[in-house]
């Protein structure tokens, strides 16, 4: 045998070992304990999905066309099926083992930003699978996972309208519902339900009214899922003995598992026949220390200049008198893409006592005072020096228009103006 049939002989040899190495590899695969990618088992032979009608007692049982979602540990989506698809595979399904999430949904699609008579029930649980073994995922109870809002109108206020006119509900800026009231007296009686991408509810109402335009513009805060806000108009008589009206939350439900405060908190942006008169003093004025080479002396006119151009301070202070109940800030700007920038911070209206998570982004590059310490304050200290240095490559006029409201109820409106040239 010549040296060169030695060493093919060699290298089929070794390529058969290697070979059954690599089928026998395969074969270990197929077990579910002694795998590399151990496996066990979701159970839902115990499972059951209830429906908690205590928001909304017209709601459909909970049945085989609920959609369960489980992501891993990446939040990334490893499974979707209908729950009777779940029922007809044993009840039972394969997971690698891990972490995951289950998310049951009375619905396939993305719940709707705005839409009428259309409730999302849904719930959430976590859960881990082992290898070999069986997780039983139990029983859950779906809940509404939007808020519900219905609009109803007192006798008297009925009496009141002259002409059609309606009312708009909005949780999220741009997508309102809006229910009518005809001339006739009789209004649109459907529920609202509305995905909740912050806290706080507007009311907006115009319409006929004793033969006058009138218009009437309330927020409401704490808003969250499972809750279902039934919005009230009434007519009520002023101090001078003239008819006006108000906007109020009648009555709220809600889940008792929230275990959150019920109490309505309002805010009247439009025009409250009954607000005191006056501005009570509240102001707000520049607030210089030493040391600074360009000066504002008009707040309603801050031009903003290049950097290497400027050492400037930009200080005032608010002064309250009446200590500070509520203080927000409406932003807005004749440059489209620091408008875009200020609402994906969620801050074209920016409540400084109670922001939301996602208005952080806007304090680290406009750093307002901000927080429940704000609350009784008869002076507030504003250093936006750092501001500067991202309004810079925003042209144009960016205003920032205080809205300041004090416990005695006496309110003003202050616009701080930055210029960019």
């Amino acid at each position: 045998m010549t040296n060169r049939r030695k060493e093919d002989m060699k290298k089929n040899i070794i390529l058969s070992v290697v070979a059954s190495a690599f089928v026998l590899f395969a074969s270990c695969q197929k077990s579910p304990v002694n795998s590399i990618n151990e496996v066990g088992y979701l159970s839902f032979s115990e499972f059951s999905l209830d429906i908690d009608e205590e928001v909304d007692t017209r709601a459909a049982a909970a049945n085989g066309n609920y959609i369960i979602s489980i992501y891993n540990a990446d939040e990334d989506l490893v499974i979707q099926k209908s729950y009777n698809e779940v029922k007809n595979n044993g009840n039972k399904l394969t997971l690698l083992a891990g972490s995951y999430t289950l998310v049951a949904s009375s619905s396939a699609d993305d719940v709707p930003v705005a839409a009428f008579e259309q409730p999302i029930y849904g719930v959430t649980k976590n859960f881990t699978i082992e290898a070999g073994m069986e997780t039983r995922i139990g029983e859950l109870t779906c809940g509404l996972v939007q808020c519900k809002v219905t609009v109803s109108y007192s006798d008297d206020f009925l009496a009141a309208v002259t002409g059609p006119c309606s009312t708009k509900v909005e949780l999220t800026a741009g997508s309102p519902l809006e229910f009518a009231l005809n001339a006739d007296k009789t209004y649109d009686q459907s529920a609202g339900y509305f995905a909740v991408n912050g806290n706080t509810m507007t009311v907006v109402f115009k319409g006929s009214i004793n033969g006058q335009t009138k218009t009437q513009t309330k927020t409401f805060a704490n808003v969250a899922a499972k809750q279902w806000r039934q919005v009230r108009f009434i007519q009520k008589v002023n101090e001078q003995g003239e008819a006006t009206f108000d906007i109020l939350i009648q009555d709220l439900v809600s889940d008792e598992t929230l275990n959150n405060d019920l109490e309505v908190k309002e805010e009247i942006i439009g025009e409250d026949p009954d607000a005191p008169k006056g501005d009570g003093g509240i102001m707000l004025s520049l607030d210089y220390e030493g040391g600074c080479d360009l000066e504002i002396t008009d707040l309603q006119n801050m031009l903003i200049v290049p950097l290497e151009e400027r050492d400037m301070q930009i200080r005032f202070k608010a002064t309250v008198p009446g200590g500070v109940k509520k203080f927000t800030v409406d932003i807005s700007s004749t440059n489209t893409a620091f408008i875009a920038a200020v609402t994906a911070a969620d801050a074209i209206s920016l409540d400084l006592i109670s922001p939301s998570a996602a208005n952080e982004i806007i304090f680290d590059v406009v750093p307002f005072p901000h927080g429940n310490e704000l609350l009784g304050q008869t002076d507030i200290a504003f250093n936006l020096d750092t501001a500067q240095d991202a309004i810079i490559n925003y042209k144009g006029v960016h205003t920032f228009t205080m809205n300041i409201v004090d416990n005695e109820g006496c309110k003003n409106q202050i616009p701080v103006k930055m210029i960019v040239e």
